[in-house]
């Protein structure tokens, strides 16, 4: 814990230094000894005014006087300023009064060239454990600490139309892994070649969407990131399910419209597209399917080779383990189930001739390859490929990876006060039979300080990996807010979460939470990335066979998560979160985790 506190705090450090060069001088071409620059820079800490995009002003001496004198024009117009701020906007009005007078043109073709392009740049450096078996009886995990750049650019091209756009990249600070759940292409079961802009430190189009505000046309000089109300969409842009999306926040490929405005009061959406960022690890085997036979080699390599009774065969006569080597390859080289079964009976027989298994050994082993055989009561199997969903779902690999999905929403929000959402979402096409769900989720402000928001999602498909339709909820209690314009500013807060399996949708933008409720097994009975419900349910029917296996829960994840957040200065995010008593549906323990975080925010 003190070493993963020391590399974060270092961490957050450098991105401290990085912010300071840009933010120590806001007005870098203006002469500091002025008291007019010393007036606008206060003026400027005080959140009342900013420099153009890049946050400083260009040119010579004359042209930085016509840029001050813009800002100065704009502070002229603002109607909420306290008395001091207005008495310090007159003095500097006389002293820039020619300025003033002679903008006209000029400064007119300067905001054509400045105004209609802003450009903020967020650097986030994270620690947080990976785990290769998040279980507390047989964890796996190592640490990853990295640093996630991402620039977004916004292009303002007339009134009614905004061009959005972020660049993303992922880099390893200590040579680990980077969970990037878009990394990978996924066009067979052995191509896990790496998506090009998705390598360590490499750039990628994240999100790319323009906006039409159609409607009585809307004041934005007071909204930074353009019209806010009344939009057609269309493009790359995220979607975040419910107040906290711990149940999907991610990108959308396709086209939205949505009526209202969506800073406050009523707002109604409807998109259809494609939603990203799925952990196509957890969701793939629920559409492409996994090979029965390998499924069953796993099972029974398991059982014949890591008993206490083979290591002390192997301790009393080494000599026995090539032949042990020898009755393990037979078992991989198997293609079938039939040819598993043969491999297998004659494997038993030996192992049974040299007193590694005892005739009760023998006869478990053949009831549990008939119950591996029976993979039918979980799903269809085709070509030797079990499909958990059925024969409606059977898909190749890669297929749908980013999920054809219609969703709607409606949202009501009173800023600091309370907000509610109904949402409603339904994949298309195969996909169509593991998910078509609704939600609605709410936050209260008890006082300006205490908040308490929860969440209630219910998929309205019947999954047969528990035999339900299965739900999930949270609730979570809050004092403070977070804003990154305000040094200070803090928030802490406790969440309770409970998710059934299936509810999930494969796509939560918190490391924590994704890893609970989408945790994927690295390596299963010798098989790569297999999601946890699946290979529970597996070891529940290969342990207790079919029948008796049903009458157990298999997957999904309740715990609770700790969160705090501070910022110590404008534009810097501190936070920490701490997830804890985690347990499957099953009651399975899992690792508590711990996750630091530290973002600048750069414009």
């Amino acid at each position: 814990m003190k070493h993963s506190l020391l590399k974060i705090a270092a961490a957050a450090l450098m991105t401290c230094a990085v912010w300071n060069v840009s933010a120590a001088n806001p007005f870098a071409d203006v002469d500091e000894s002025s008291w007019a620059y010393k007036a606008v820079a206060q003026l400027s800490e005080e959140n009342v005014i900013e420099g153009y995009p890049d946050g400083t002003f260009r040119g010579d001496k004359n042209v930085s006087r016509y840029e001050l004198a813009q800002i100065i024009a704009r502070l002229m117009q603002k109607q909420d300023l306290s008395d001091s701020q207005k008495e310090t906007v007159q003095k500097l009005s006389a002293e820039y009064a020619d300025e003033l007078t002679s903008l006209g043109v000029r400064v007119s073709e300067l905001e054509k060239k400045t105004g209609n392009l802003s450009v903020i740049t967020e650097l986030r450096v994270q620690d947080v454990p990976r785990y290769s078996n998040i279980f507390k009886s047989n964890k796996e995990k190592y640490d990853e600490l990295s640093l996630r750049t991402r620039v977004n650019v916004m292009a303002n091209v007339n009134p009614r139309s905004t061009v959005y756009g972020q660049l993303e990249s992922f880099t390893s600070l200590n040579g680990k892994d980077v969970f990037d759940p878009n990394m990978y292409n996924w066009k067979s079961e052995d191509d896990d070649s790496i998506r090009g802009g998705h390598g360590d430190s490499e750039m990628h189009m994240n999100r790319l969407w323009a906006t039409y505000h159609f409607g009585k046309k809307q004041d934005t000089s007071k909204l930074p990131f353009g019209p806010s109300k009344n939009l057609i969409g269309i493009g790359q842009f995220p979607v975040k399910m419910g107040v906290t999306g711990y149940t999907y926040d991610g990108q959308f490929k396709g086209a939205s419209i949505s009526f209202g405005d969506y800073q406050k009061g009523g707002r109604f959406t409807i998109a259809h597209g494609r939603a990203t960022d799925i952990n196509y690890n957890y969701t793939g085997p629920m559409m492409r399917g996994i090979r029965v036979n390998d499924i069953a080699k796993g099972q029974i390599l398991n059982r014949l080779m890591n008993s206490d009774k083979v290591a002390a065969a192997i301790a009393a006569n080494p000599a026995m383990a090539a032949q042990l080597n020898a009755i393990k390859t037979g078992i991989e080289s198997t293609q079938t189930t039939d040819q598993l079964n043969a491999v297998v009976s004659g494997a038993a027989k030996k192992m049974l001739a040299a007193g590694v298994l005892t005739p009760k050994d023998v006869m478990s082993i053949s009831t549990q390859l008939k119950a591996l055989g029976n993979m039918g009561s979980l799903g269809y199997v085709q070509d030797g490929i079990l499909y958990p969903m059925g024969s409606d779902t059977v898909m190749g690999w890669g297929e749908d990876e980013d999920v054809p999905v219609t969703y709607a929403s409606y949202i009501y929000k009173k800023p600091m006060n309370w907000e509610f959402h109904a949402y409603a979402m339904k994949a298309n096409g195969p996909v169509g039979n593991i998910c078509k769900a609704y939600g609605f989720a709410g936050a209260y402000y008890i006082t300006p300080k205490w908040h308490i928001q929860g969440e209630y999602v219910k998929n309205l498909r019947k999954l047969p990996l528990n035999n339900e339709k299965p739900y999930s909820f949270n609730y979570g209690l809050h004092y403070g807010t977070t804003n990154i314009l305000q040094k200070g500013s803090y928030q802490i807060g406790l969440d309770y979460v409970y998710s059934q399996a299936g509810t999930y949708f494969g796509g939560s933008s918190d490391a924590i939470t994704d890893q609970y409720m989408g945790h994927v097994y690295r390596n299963w009975n010798g098989m790569k990335n297999v999601p946890a419900y699946f290979a529970d349910k597996i070891d529940g029917i290969a342990a207790l066979g079919a029948e008796e296996s049903n009458k157990h829960n298999y997957g999904g994840a309740k715990f609770f998560l700790a969160k705090a957040g501070f910022v110590p200065m404008k534009g810097l995010l501190l936070e920490a979160e701490y997830g804890f008593n985690a347990k499957d549906m099953g009651g399975r323990k899992m690792d508590d985790m711990l996750m630091l975080k530290a973002t600048a925010y750069i414009k």
